[in-house]
């Protein structure tokens, strides 16, 4: 059986002797101590304080019940909570550098979410990002004694009702259900976001309406609280009916109705969010659905076949080359916005340019430059018609 190095992608023969990591194998000694910082949290882990740093390290949600059982994973109902609790985590360890060590013995001590409150409280309001007031409103998840909401996906459910009808709901969640179940799917996408806005969250990149809503031009987590902020003002202010967002979505015109609605300016805030949206909820420049696969949190969607193609995954010979690419692309898309931007690099990807471009915004080693020279080829620039 052949295998790809964890660093690089090569093949590989030898692998790691201190665990039973199934992908932990490398095709040099110089590729697996640069591949440390990262196998180490995974390198035959002792506690769950180890879990919890390689899943910061990787920001992925953890897979390891009992981490999920001690750091609040296991009551988070919701991806989207979930995903606000590692955003949690990840600003308490990699920001504040708050050592995982640190956090278990507050977990087993019964003092985490005192803290997790006295490290985020002694900063400037300003500086703790937007996690940390989630975490607020949502201490139930770290605190077993406090209750958590009754029925939160029908409370949700209901909350979106009520805006849908544009009156005080009195149906029953099944009744909801009932009669949803034959709506087309974009406007059963509508009625989802007015659910998820109207519940203070929105979409994650594990959700379709993450790209055919626009979230995906977002930059950061605070572009993409920027635009909710937009659909908020239209939903909750009541500055437009259910019916017209339905309209407007179903028509490519949900531009125009941020306009109409005197949004203009927060919505041209968000770079690109106009080209994302010209032609949504049908058709989208593949950079969209590659973001959404590389940010994703756990196995995440499917790549769709124009990204696997556009994109350099269908060169891959392996998953550990499908993973070396992917965390590239990740490693773009979290650059600071005056290096990247999502439609240079679709453009380069349709010019066929894609090592050249990524090769301007990523220092890649020499010893990986010639298989991203490979993986990073594709079928353009098409031949003239």
């Amino acid at each position: 059986m052949n295998h790809g190095c964890k660093a690089c992608g090569k093949p590989a023969s030898k692998r790691c002797a201190g665990c039973t990591v199934s992908t932990a194998w490398y095709c040099s000694t110089d590729c697996q101590r640069r591949n440390w910082t990262e196998h180490r949290f995974e390198c035959c882990p002792r506690t769950t304080a180890d879990h919890l740093a390689l899943a910061v390290r990787k920001n992925l949600i953890p897979d390891d019940l009992q981490t999920c059982e001690d750091f609040g994973f296991a009551r988070a109902f919701s991806i989207e909570n979930k995903s606000s609790l590692l955003g949690l985590y990840i600003g308490l360890i990699e920001r504040l550098q708050v050592s995982p060590k640190k956090v278990r013995q507050w977990q087993i001590e019964g003092t985490l979410v005192e803290n997790i409150k006295a490290t985020f409280s002694a900063l400037p309001a300003h500086s703790r990002g937007g996690y940390y007031p989630w975490f607020l409103r949502n201490q139930w998840v770290l605190d077993p004694r406090l209750p958590a909401p009754r029925n939160p996906a029908n409370e949700m459910l209901t909350r979106g009702w009520q805006y849908v009808r544009g009156r005080p709901n009195t149906d029953s969640p099944d009744r909801i259900a009932a009669e949803t179940s034959s709506w087309p799917e974009e406007k059963r996408a509508c009625q989802f976001l007015c659910n998820l806005i109207l519940s203070q969250m929105h979409p994650s990149p594990e959700l379709d309406i993450w790209v055919t809503f626009g979230f995906c031009a977002c930059h950061d987590e605070e572009d993409e609280r920027r635009l909710a902020r937009v659909y908020t003002q239209l939903i909750q202010s009541g500055k437009c009916t259910f019916e017209e967002l339905y309209r407007a979505y179903q028509t490519s015109a949900l531009i125009a109705l941020f306009n109409s609605k005197g949004l203009r300016a927060q919505a041209e805030s968000i770079l690109h969010l106009d080209e994302v949206l010209k032609s949504s909820p049908r058709v989208f420049p593949s950079v969209c659905y590659l973001k959404q696969l590389v940010m994703a949190q756990g196995e995440g969607p499917e790549p769709i076949p124009s990204v696997t193609a556009d994109y350099g995954f269908i060169n891959c010979v392996d998953d550990g080359e499908t993973t070396l690419l992917k965390d590239l692309y990740r490693q773009i898309f979290a650059l600071p916005r005056a290096r990247t931007d999502l439609m240079k690099l679709h453009v380069a990807c349709i010019q066929g340019k894609l090592y050249d471009y990524v090769g301007r915004l990523v220092k890649l080693q020499k010893r990986d430059q010639k298989v991203f020279k490979r993986l990073l080829k594709n079928p353009y620039p098409l031949p003239n018609v």
